[in-house]
């Protein structure tokens, strides 16, 4: 089964790769988890949409606040409060701050945000709004066709290295992430890719 992050399908990635039979379906879905497992941590990026409740954040006394997860949606509700009891939360007027969606940074239009631990907590939606599944909501239809060729390339790789072992669970987990990575850092056209959807740690 492909997990709920996964870039691309058995079926998509079968058509890449000139496959016609079911003999390795198992071991292709699961170095599609694993690769797009990969390709997250790598660009420290959510790519699947989800919803997230009530994170929690420090105050550093700075004027932006960096979310943990981005993109955010623009068109989901998106709310920041802040702590003013031991379990009480008061909600932050949106006029007093303003969004960056594509970085995940909440700008605060007056003097920033309180130097105190666990100050504020926010609820948004983040990532984008594909299941490569259905028509118009692949991610080549949201123009992000390059980062599924990414993740074709990196598993292809992956396979071929496996010289016709069929027992996936044979093999650590670390290796693969080994193998995405030195096929990342060293294949031109998918380091060129994932340096677009890179995002900065953020500093805690």
């Amino acid at each position: 089964m492909i997990n709920a992050n996964g870039l691309t399908t058995v079926a998509r990635l079968k058509a890449f790769l000139g496959i016609t039979v079911a003999t390795h379906d198992t071991i292709l879905e699961r170095l599609i988890n694993m690769a797009s497992d990969f390709i997250s941590n790598y660009c420290n990026t959510v790519f699947q949409e989800a919803i997230y409740t009530n994170e929690i954040y420090d105050g550093t006394g700075s004027l932006n606040l960096v979310l943990e997860k981005a993109p955010i949606s623009t068109t989901a509700s998106f709310q920041i409060e802040e702590r003013t009891g031991k379990s009480s939360w008061s909600s932050i007027d949106n006029s007093s701050y303003y969004i960056d969606y594509v970085t995940g940074i909440v700008h605060s239009r007056g003097s920033g945000f309180i130097d105190m631990p666990q100050k504020y907590r926010a609820t948004y939606t983040a990532g984008y709004a594909f299941d490569n599944f259905t028509p118009g909501a692949t991610l080549e239809s949201l123009g992000m066709g390059d980062l599924e060729f990414a993740t074709w390339k990196l598993v292809s790789k992956a396979f071929d290295n496996r010289k016709g072992s069929t027992d996936v669970q044979s093999e650590s987990i670390g290796d693969y992430s080994v193998s995405f990575r030195v096929s990342a850092m060293t294949d031109p056209i998918v380091k060129e890719i994932l340096s677009n959807y890179v995002r900065p740690h953020r500093h805690k």
